[in-house]
């Protein structure tokens, strides 16, 4: 059986690689700050919009109170049976999956949790 061995010839010490983030501070002149403190305000001008301004742009309906008697019958959910047979198919899935880990959690998990687990990214 052969082995594989990869080294790495371009080692840095830390210093060296912690040099890119060092901070620099430029200096301050006291005439710098005080003609910072010298600019008043300005106040905004008042702009209004000519009264034959289209206000339809927006989209937004007109306000129309809560329809407490909605007969949900009526509503329109799915397209089609494949439509319904794809998202009760989904759903189910993710109820099976949430019996599998609510089962395994009060059951075997409790023994050794490590079963299941896996490593993502960063934790190797």
């Amino acid at each position: 059986m052969s082995t594989t061995t990869i080294e790495n010839p371009n080692t840095q010490p830390l210093g060296t690689v912690l040099a890119d983030y060092k901070l620099h501070y430029s200096k301050v002149t006291h005439q710098d700050v005080s003609d910072a403190s010298s600019l008043e305000p300005q106040p905004a001008p008042s702009v209004r919009n000519p009264p034959d301004w289209p206000t339809n742009h927006r989209r937004v309906p007109p306000y129309r109170p809560i329809n407490r008697d909605l007969d949900l019958s009526e509503r329109i959910v799915f397209q089609n049976n494949v439509e319904r047979g794809f998202v009760n198919t989904m759903f189910f899935g993710l109820r099976l999956v949430t019996l599998a880990h609510r089962s395994w959690r009060a059951t075997g998990g409790k023994i050794n949790d490590q079963y299941f687990r896996y490593k993502v990214g960063g934790e190797y």
